[in-house]
């Protein structure tokens, strides 16, 4: 009787809890409401059209000097972290930051869109897109996969007709399916019963499912935020993102590894040098795992960057810029002069 006495006043508040939320609350699937717009839906954010898609991207500095191509990590993240490197546009180099496609704010598609030769075509017509002349050096800078991805292009292009002078890449996953499948083993342990992480996707999915893209992206955000607890992210200091991309992410793993590859077969004719970064305190990329992965490059060198985990990039600005700098100029691709003789 007391379950039923409780329920039958309740009823008047649930009922008028649902029609404040009928004219209140704001439908998830609406652009910008649970996640942020994409350049689908939001007219102010700045993008190229390239590959049949629309890409959340912008360039910093002289459009003619050497170009710093950043490549984000994920499959499905975005390049708001690497923000900080527009201070390389300062250096007099010009600097291009892009989400790839699916990913971040840059438009979305179905999953049985995406091929694996549609996605590293994205990466060549990004870089036709914003070069100015077909001499223009070109510098990777790319984090975790987007390390991989810069990789994969190498393996496929070469140094592209002596363009590609160089590449920076901060702790890339792996250059092969098996390589790949050894480091998802070590990033994705199972999950207890009682773990924050699980947790986090069973409250969620209580909630929602992935009807809709921007509702798959809100719950991949939830299941990534907490990271992997061996890669030892700073938690009061975690790299910002503005949205992940769940469909994309999914469906390169799935591709990737299905087919299987290896973006090792042609590294070691790449003339230039290769410097690898990477943070002191991640289990999952120990040392001799970079070193490992740099050793298929012809002349590479890893640097370890202390008392910082996977999100070096992010956590430790300084030291990556120091080394960046020192490397553009170790390889040889100078910035260009400002007014004055200045830098």
């Amino acid at each position: 009787m007391m379950k039923t006495a409780s329920r039958t006043a309740l009823a008047p508040v649930l009922g008028l809890a649902l029609a404040l939320c009928a004219t209140a609350c704001m439908d998830p699937d609406a652009p910008g409401n649970l996640v942020p717009a994409t350049v689908e839906d939001d007219p102010s954010l700045p993008r190229i059209e390239v590959n049949g898609t629309t890409l959340h991207a912008e360039a910093f500095g002289d459009p003619s000097a050497p170009m710093i191509v950043m490549l984000h990590g994920g499959p499905g993240g975005d390049y708001r972290s690497l923000l900080p490197y527009r201070a390389l546009a300062d250096d007099g180099y010009y600097v291009v930051f892009w989400d790839h496609r699916g990913s971040g704010l840059s438009r979305r598609h179905p999953a049985s869109s995406y091929t694996l030769d549609l996605y590293l075509e994205d990466l060549r017509q990004v870089i036709a897109h914003f070069s100015s002349s077909s001499a223009q050096p070109i510098v990777f800078v790319g984090h975790s996969w987007g390390a991989m991805y810069a990789t994969w292009f190498i393996d496929e292009h070469g140094d592209y007709g002596g363009r590609v002078a160089g590449a920076v890449l901060s702790e890339p996953g792996a250059f092969t399916s098996d390589g790949l499948e050894d480091y998802l083993a070590r990033l994705l342990p199972p999950w207890g019963y009682t773990s924050e992480e699980l947790n986090d996707v069973l409250w969620s999915d209580q909630f929602m499912s992935p009807s809709s893209q921007a509702r798959a992206d809100f719950m991949q955000a939830i299941k990534v935020l907490p990271g992997s607890p061996r890669e030892h992210n700073d938690p009061n200091n975690p790299a910002p993102f503005w949205r992940k991309g769940a469909v994309v992410n999914f469906r390169i793993m799935e591709l990737a590894l299905d087919r299987g590859f290896d973006w090792t077969t042609h590294l070691g004719g790449f003339p230039h040098k290769v410097l690898f970064l990477r943070g002191e305190l991640n289990e999952n990329m120990p040392l001799a795992h970079q070193q490992e992965l740099a050793s298929h490059y012809a002349s590479s060198e890893v640097i370890t960057v202390l008392g910082a985990g996977h999100d070096a990039i992010w956590e430790k600005q300084a030291e990556f810029l120091f080394h960046i700098r020192a490397y553009l100029a170790e390889v040889g691709v100078a910035p260009m002069l400002r007014l004055g003789g200045a830098r």
